[in-house]
């Protein structure tokens, strides 16, 4: 195919589940200009996600999170938004929502710097000055982000479909990882999986809760268990091995994110906190327990069929939790193992 002149670039600075749920409306924006040059700008964690949508001309990194830790980065950030000024863009796009008035500074100062004849994205906290095009401010209240989002893409003459989110990988990762995920059909017993990670420490249920439902599982099933988690989560995948009874195969800090995805889609259910990999396993059709704290599952629930899923939470009036730190998150205290374990019998026996 031969690209035209056109140049569109979404913006989607985020973790790795923000950009999956994004993936329907970055499908929507490639369905409306089949024949632009489609640009993503994100976060350095998502990039390598990122790059393996069909649906994008050109990745662009953006070390966000680790300018948070390391100032020096600043500079490596400008040379980014100067090599992108360089760009005429028709349009540009931020899908995602701003909820500060530090966030809205940030993103405008961003988009006062780009080049694009249209500028696109959510007119709140004073971000709409920036704009051409402007979303609604309550356009995120009481939705999902995957369907907000997508709002957000039709502003910006996105043409939707009937598809939901979607993740790729690279298929030289098949080979590797199919030996392991091998089928007995003579003796086929479920592969569950276990993420015991998140961005944040009170997104984390305790790791002996999961090593207990995990043990049920094997006993009830027979099921082949894998503990899964990102670079850094190795002692929590340790954890979880030494407190069981039953074996478990642990890949923590072992997979590369493609390697995630693909793993993930050989699973028949994930058990998991609140987290990238649960988007993840939402899109490759892996059924999913998951088990929320601080989050309302309103905005980020596993974006698939209401059979694939199920939530588990514990029942507390301050959810949702706005604060950046909690000393004792009764909302994952609050969540039984017994809980957890209905849960993924039920998906098991309906899958």
């Amino acid at each position: 195919m031969t690209k035209s002149d056109k140049h569109i670039l979404i913006i989607m600075v985020a973790g790795i589940g923000d950009v999956v749920m994004a993936s329907k409306s970055i499908r929507a924006m490639r369905n409306a200009f089949p024949d632009a040059h489609l640009h993503l700008l994100t976060s350095s964690e998502a990039a390598p996600l990122a790059s393996n949508y069909p649906y994008l001309d050109h990745v662009w990194s953006f070390p966000i999170r680790e300018f948070r830790k390391e100032k020096s980065l600043a500079l490596e950030m400008f040379k980014t938004i100067m090599r992108l000024r360089e760009i005429r863009f028709d349009m540009a796009v931020n899908l995602y929502r701003v909820v500060s008035r530090p966030g809205a500074l940030r993103m405008g100062l961003l988009f006062a710097l780009l080049k694009a004849n249209t500028k696109v994205g959510h007119d709140s906290r004073g971000f709409g000055m920036f704009l051409h095009k402007k979303a609604p401010a309550e356009i995120f209240q009481n939705r999902h982000f995957v369907d907000a989002m997508m709002d957000i893409a039709l502003l910006a003459e996105g043409v939707p479909d009937h598809d939901g989110i979607e993740v790729f990988w690279d298929q030289g990762v098949e080979k590797k990882w199919d030996p392991p995920f091998q089928d007995d059909k003579s003796n086929r017993h479920p592969r569950i999986g276990i993420n015991p990670g998140s961005d944040r420490p009170e997104k984390r249920w305790d790791p002996h809760h999961y090593a207990s439902v995990a043990d049920r599982l094997a006993e009830k099933s027979g099921a082949a268990i894998c503990i899964l988690g990102g670079p850094g989560e190795e002692s929590i995948a340790s954890t979880i091995q030494g407190a069981m009874k039953h074996p478990a195969m642990s890949l923590a800090g072992k997979l590369s994110l493609d390697e995630l995805a693909y793993v993930l889609s050989r699973l028949d259910l994930l058990i998991t906190n609140d987290s990238g990999p649960m988007h993840m396993a939402a899109a490759v059709k892996t059924p999913v327990v998951a088990i929320f704290g601080p989050e309302d599952p309103v905005y980020t629930r596993p974006y698939t069929s209401p059979d694939k899923y199920r939530i588990v939470q514990g029942r507390v009036p301050c959810r949702p939790c706005t604060r950046k730190k909690c000393e004792r998150p009764l909302c994952m205290e609050l969540v039984e193992p017994e809980e957890v374990l209905k849960a993924c019998l039920e998906l098991l026996n309906g899958h």
